[in-house]
């Protein structure tokens, strides 16, 4: 018997958030009207907590059992090596999809051939807009990016998002956020799926991805007629008071990024930048503190972070 032929496969990590995915995928299902869509969970080697009932609760859904756990992109390419489907997505645990988004983004695919990957809007849980449109990493950026700076100048960085996610109409943009992208079968096929060796935890796996689809000549797109709320950061979240998880990973793989897509000299520039900024940064972490205008926890928080991101930068 001839396997019908799938629009859309969808692959999902769980991340030990039972309430969230079972939320998830339950709006997934309500939302996509008019697709045939496979979805694919892959248990990060979690406690099983609510698996045996999301299972029973949504028998359609095929689930991989990961014995240790493994990084973002190591987990979606088990789903996207196998999809035999138009497009394939990789979707957050932590997204409520309202309905008919999946419908757009399909929608909007075929009738832009030349496109390869594609975003949706992405909300905050109290409905304001998340950044999720973006403009590739700079030198410049970046140093804007580390360095902390005074009120006036703090919306200086915001020159790394692209304004693109403010409009209504589909727009072209660098990358989007990884929490959904959604990624033509031909443009897979060509450019491969994410890169598990340079980006083997989290961050910046996307940016690549959508840097060589651009490269291949697959532009990218961001879609806000498909809308989706991203609750984020459930993963990796840092105590009060310790060094921020995410951000260290971040610039971790910032640095392999460049040095991947950019070359050695725009890498070494950038470890510069990292470890130059640290004395800036930590006058402005003491000014902070003296004039208690932040918390003793945050201040900590911030200074391990950035001078962990410094040991990182100095490293072979």
């Amino acid at each position: 018997m001839t396997r019908p032929k799938i629009d859309l496969t969808i692959s999902i990590v769980n991340h030990s958030n039972p309430d969230m995915l079972r939320d998830c995928l339950a709006s997934l299902f309500a939302s996509a009207r008019n697709l045939s869509v496979e979805v694919w969970v892959i248990d990060n080697a979690t406690d099983g907590r609510g698996v045996a009932q999301m299972r029973e609760e949504f028998p359609q859904v095929r689930w991989l059992f990961n014995e240790t756990r493994q990084g973002f992109a190591a987990n979606h390419n088990l789903v996207l090596r196998q999809a035999q489907s138009r497009y394939a997505c990789i979707l957050n645990d932590d997204t409520l999809i309202h309905p008919g988004a999946f419908d757009r983004l399909v929608g909007y695919m075929d009738q832009n051939r030349s496109v390869g990957m594609a975003g949706a809007k992405l909300l905050n849980a109290d409905g304001t807009l998340q950044n999720c449109t973006f403009r590739f990493f700079t030198l410049m950026s970046t140093l804007v990016e580390i360095s902390l700076l005074p009120g006036p100048l703090c919306a200086l960085k915001q020159w790394w998002v692209d304004g693109a996610q403010n409009q209504n109409e589909p727009q072209l943009v660098d990358w989007v956020l990884g929490a959904c992208i959604v990624v033509r079968k031909e443009t897979l096929e060509r450019i491969g799926p994410l890169d598990s060796e340079t980006f083997p935890i989290a961050n910046n796996e996307e940016v690549d991805w959508c840097f060589r689809s651009w490269k291949a000549g697959w532009p990218v797109a961001f879609v806000p007629a498909a809308t989706i709320t991203h609750f984020g950061g459930q993963s990796m979240k840092t105590p009060s008071g310790e060094p921020d998880r995410m951000r260290i990973e971040l610039m971790r793989t910032r640095i392999s990024f460049f040095r991947k897509n950019y070359g050695f000299l725009q890498a070494l520039l950038l470890r510069l930048i990292l470890v130059g900024t640290l004395p800036w940064n930590a006058l402005m972490l003491g000014q902070a503190l003296m004039r208690k205008t932040t918390e003793p926890a945050q201040c900590r928080t911030n200074w391990f972070t950035l001078y962990r991101v410094a040991r990182i930068a100095l490293r072979p």
